[in-house]
Parts: structure tokens; C-alpha cells; sequence
């Protein structure tokens, strides 16, 4: 599982995830396996792909619920790949977290 979705992987270390083929890539496999990656093996395909497997799964979201805020973290991950990818942290801002606040 990766958020809310099934993964499955063929053969040839292809993932699948809904109906959704992704070619295999040692920096896709860093992204998705590693706590600290390795940047000299990712590329740019990698970080798009990777992004988008975020996005379909819920993954980087509290609960894994669309719509939700962004699930922040101290890992070196969250620090360095997924923050970029998500700039902001949050979906909610301005009025509705000042909102959420009281």
C-alpha cells in the first residue's frame, strides 16, 4: 500500500497503481523506499513521478484523505523532497485556519 492504494509490481520492478503503470527507476525506488535519498540517483522524471504517486494516493496527506492538510514531519524526506513538492504544508490558510484555530 502507498496512502490509500494498492501498489503491485511486475516483473520488470514496474509499479502499478490504479490501472497506472510507472517505469522502474533506481531514483523512483529511492524515493518510494528510503527515509534519506540518495539525490545523485533521482532525476527530474523521478521527482515528477513520484509527485504524481503522492497525489493519486494520498500519500503525503493527514489520514490519507483528500483534501486534508499536508502531513508535516521532522524526517529528513519531508525536509528535503516533499516540502519542496507542496510548498505551503497546508491546504487550509489565511481565514480557515485562522478558523480551525479557535
Amino acid at each position: 500500500m502507498i496512502g490509500d492504494s494498492q501498489v503491485g509490481v511486475d516483473r520488470d520492478g514496474n509499479i502499478h497503481i490504479n490501472n497506472v503503470e510507472f517505469p522502474a527507476t533506481k531514483g523512483l525506488w529511492e524515493l518510494l523506499t528510503r527515509k534519506r535519498v540518495d539525490k545523485n540517483s533521482v532525476t527530474t522524471a523521478d521527482i515528477k513521478q513520484y509527485k504524481t504517486i503522492l497525489e493519486m494516493t494520498n500519500a503525503h496527506l493527514e489520514g490519507y484523505k483528500p483534501r486534508a492538510n499536508i502531513h508535516t514531519s521532522k524526517g529528513v524526506k519531508y525536509k528535503e523532497i516533499i516540502s519542496q513538492l507542496f510548498p505551503g504544508g497546508t491546504r487550509q490558510n489565511g481565514v480557515d485556519a485562522a478558523l480551525r484555530r479557535k
